[in-house]
């Protein structure tokens, strides 16, 4: 399962910043504003789907900000803390892992690249046997985190 959304940045007081943002990517606020959902709505569908499941991103604390935010502004506390990618292999694997990372060609498209992200980390996996710690990771559900693109 994935889920993409945008935010409507008029559906909560002060998210002017927001519309700086999305002109990162190519989105004018007039767009957000007409195709978003509000924060509220998107907060719900958000912990529905990250709630009991180990949430991993390539950048935990960026993401983190922008989720603490989201469910702030809804008078929600977020449901997840999120994992750095790293964690998702053998401590033997970490460095090889970032290399691959680094030498990737990423798209502008979150959830494209979370997509990736999940190809790169079970290719990796499935060619070594985990330890205990990364087999408890591998062998559970978890819930990818890119740019608020999540991946199951």
């Amino acid at each position: 399962e994935s889920y993409s959304t945008l935010i409507n940045p008029d559906s909560v007081d002060g998210w002017q910043g927001w519309s700086h943002q999305a002109a990162n990517h190519g989105l004018t606020r007039q767009e957000c504003c007409e195709r978003g959902e509000t924060a509220a709505y998107v907060a719900r569908r958000v912990a529905h789907l990250l709630n009991g499941y180990p949430v991993f991103s390539e950048t935990p604390v960026q993401d983190q900000q922008w989720l603490d935010k989201l469910f702030t502004v809804s008078g929600k506390q977020c449901p997840a803390e999120l994992i750095p990618i790293e964690r998702t292999v053998p401590a033997s694997k970490r460095l090889a892992l970032i290399g691959r990372l680094l030498t990737r060609r990423v798209e502008h498209n979150a959830a494209e690249n979370c997509l990736l992200l999940c190809r790169v980390i079970r290719q990796m996996n499935a060619v070594d046997t985990p330890d205990s710690h990364h087999q408890s990771i591998s062998s559970s559900s978890f819930k990818w985190l890119k740019g608020f693109s999540f991946v199951t």
